[in-house]
C-alpha cells in the first residue's frame, strides 16, 4: 500500500516499491496480503496512516481458500444460524468487490436439491432468499431457482431419479 496512496502501486513496478522501503518511515508495516493484510493495510490507509503491505506472492494469495482464492459469502454459516456472521461476512464481500473489483469476479453456483436432502425447495427458497436480505446481495447476484429440467440441462450428470 504503500504507493497505493499516491497512485505508485503497480506490479510492474515491484522493485522500485521495494527499494522506497529502505529509506521511507512508514506508520504501519504488513506483511501479508492476504483478506486479512489487506483489509488491515486499507482501514490504516483511509484513517490516513502511511501503510507499508508487503506480499511475497500475488495479493490476496494467502485468502481463506488458497487454492481457488475463494471469497465466499458465508452461505454455511446460515444453517447453523450464525445471523450476524452471515451479514458480516457479505458486508466485507461487497467491501472487496468495491475496492478490488479486477481481483473479486463474482460467481454462480448451482446447489441441487435432492430427495432426503436436509432442505427441501420451499425451505431453501426462504433460507436463500434470507441470505440474499443478510448478506447484502443485490441485483443479477441474488438467488435464482431452477426447475429440474434447467438445473439438468446445466448439469446433465446428476442423477436425475433424486433430483
Amino acid at each position: 500500500m504503500a504507493g497505493l496512496k499516491h497512485n505508485k502501486f503497480n506490479a510492474l513496478k515491484r522493485e522500485e516499491i521495494k527499494n522506497s522501503f529502505k529509506t521511507k518511515e512508514f506508520d504501519l508495516v504488513i506483511i501479508g496480503g492476504g483478506i486479512t493484510g489487506a483489509g488491515i493495510a486499507l482501514d490504516a490507509a483511509n484513517r490516513g496512516l502511511s501503510v507499508a503491505l508487503i506480499e511475497k506472492q500475488d495479493y490476496a494469495a494467502g485468502t481463506s481458500s488458497r487454492s481457488t482464492k475463494l471469497i465466499h459469502g458465508g452461505l454455511r454459516y446460515l444453517k447453523q444460524l450464525e445471523v450476524k456472521l452471515v451479514s458480516d461476512v457479505g458486508k466485507e464481500r461487497a467491501i472487496a468487490y468495491k475496492n478490488a473489483p479486477h481481483l473479486v469476479v463474482p460467481e454462480k453456483m448451482l446447489l441441487p436439491l435432492i430427495k432426503g436432502g436436509s432442505l427441501g425447495k420451499f425451505s431453501t427458497n426462504i433460507a436463500l432468499w434470507f441470505y440474499d436480505k443478510l448478506a447484502g446481495v443485490t441485483g443479477k447476484d441474488k438467488r435464482k431457482m431452477l426447475s429440474k429440467a434447467e438445473t439438468l440441462a446445466k448439469e446433465p450428470l446428476l442423477r436425475n431419479d433424486i433430483l
